[in-house]
């Protein structure tokens, strides 16, 4: 249930944010979606995930904790969509 009102929320703050640059509306929409959505491990033996930028930020801010392993999973999921968007602005541009 928290997952659905997250999601929900995270699509409003996106469409916020992507508002601010009208012409690389669906690249900025897309990108903090990801960045938003991306699941990182609370703890190393819990199987039990939640966003990794959040998780970050309430380590370092709370449990002053400055650990960079709850930003691991963005290390990977913001360059492959850099390049998912560079693809794709590449194929549009060819065909359309």
């Amino acid at each position: 249930m928290y997952w659905l009102i997250y999601l929900l929320s995270s699509l409003l703050i996106c469409s916020i944010i992507a508002t601010i640059n009208k012409k690389y509306y669906p690249e900025i929409y897309f990108l903090s979606f990801l960045i938003f959505i991306t699941p990182a491990q609370i703890e190393i033996s819990s199987t039990e995930y939640a966003p990794s930028l959040f998780t970050f930020l309430f380590n370092l801010l709370l449990e002053q904790n400055i650990s960079l392993r709850p930003l691991r999973p963005l290390v990977i999921t913001i360059p492959v969509s850099i390049v998912f968007i560079f693809i794709f602005r590449v194929f549009k541009r060819k065909f359309f």
